[in-house]
């Protein structure tokens, strides 16, 4: 059975910024390949109706919202919310741990969702740093107005399981080469971003790689926080940067082949295949 997936915008049109959750979802109706994977659906600021949405039961939730995170305007954010069960001092906990969300964002609904056992497994957050939302106005400013398209693009690739596999395949498999060429072990998101151009989307999936147990985190601090491969994370990358890169190696430098137990890396005669036409060697 295909999962079920539920987007809504949330937020005050009137209030500047505070409309971007709304200007994202409408959008995203447009889309017959998104409306064919998932309910996208506008509420506004009214908390109560998002859990009336989520008694038809679904597994995953995405709430598109302004966030603010204290960081630059326009800036997008992907977080992965983890909502508490119960008592209003786990709630108040919650709320300061996502570091000041935007008031419109319905927490209160998110937790009696879960009372109720209707929340999905999953709840995910694109939210972007509001430039202006104190203001009674109509309409986005320039900076944020500029961030709604590749929300857009950010949401379908949520919607899309094959294309998150995908990015965290690859982030393994640069953090693996990086370290093995002596760039690591720790890495952090500029280091990735040299090879992979979504911040959004590498932040995302370097929290789902920690769940997994692929790697840690080291730092307090985001602009100084380092990322390392667990024993687990150095062998599913290895094996995947094999896979992807494996036939390109086939000679490496000092004319060693790629074959592990090739007698050319002890010094010996190379038993290996000749470089396949068009072969990268190894630098």
């Amino acid at each position: 059975m295909s999962s079920r997936a539920l987007v809504v915008g949330v937020g005050n049109v009137l209030r500047g910024d505070d409309g971007f959750g709304v200007a994202v979802v409408k959008r995203l109706q447009a889309m017959p390949e998104v409306l064919a994977r998932a309910k996208v659906v506008e509420l506004g600021i009214g908390g109560v109706h998002l859990v009336q949405e989520l008694m038809d039961g679904y597994d995953l939730l995405v709430l598109v919202d302004a966030v603010d995170r204290g960081g630059d305007h326009g800036r997008l954010y992907v977080l992965d919310l983890d909502v508490p069960s119960s008592p209003a001092s786990a709630f108040e906990t919650w709320k300061v741990d996502l570091t000041d969300m935007h008031e419109a964002v319905p927490e209160k609904a998110l937790v009696m969702a879960k009372a109720l056992g209707v929340l999905p497994k999953r709840v995910l957050m694109v939210g972007c740093q509001p430039a202006l939302t104190d203001e009674l106005c109509i309409g986005l400013t320039a900076v944020v107005e500029a961030a709604v398209s590749l929300a857009v693009e950010r949401v379908v690739a949520l919607l899309d399981p094959l294309e998150e596999l995908k990015r965290r395949d690859e982030i393994l498999q640069v953090m693996f080469w990086l370290a093995a060429e002596g760039l690591g072990p720790d890495i952090t998101v500029e280091d990735i971003l040299r090879f992979l151009d979504d911040r959004t989307a590498v932040e995302h999936a370097l929290t789902q790689l920690i769940e997994e147990q692929y790697m840690e985190a080291r730092g307090d601090a985001r602009e100084s926080r380092h990322y390392r491969l667990t024993r687990l994370g150095e062998r599913e990358g290895r094996r995947r940067f094999l896979d992807e890169f494996e036939p390109y190696l086939a000679r490496h430098a000092h004319g060693e082949c790629g074959t592990a137990n090739c007698d050319c890396h002890s010094g010996g005669e190379c038993r290996g295949a000749e470089d396949p036409p068009g072969s990268m060697p190894r630098v």
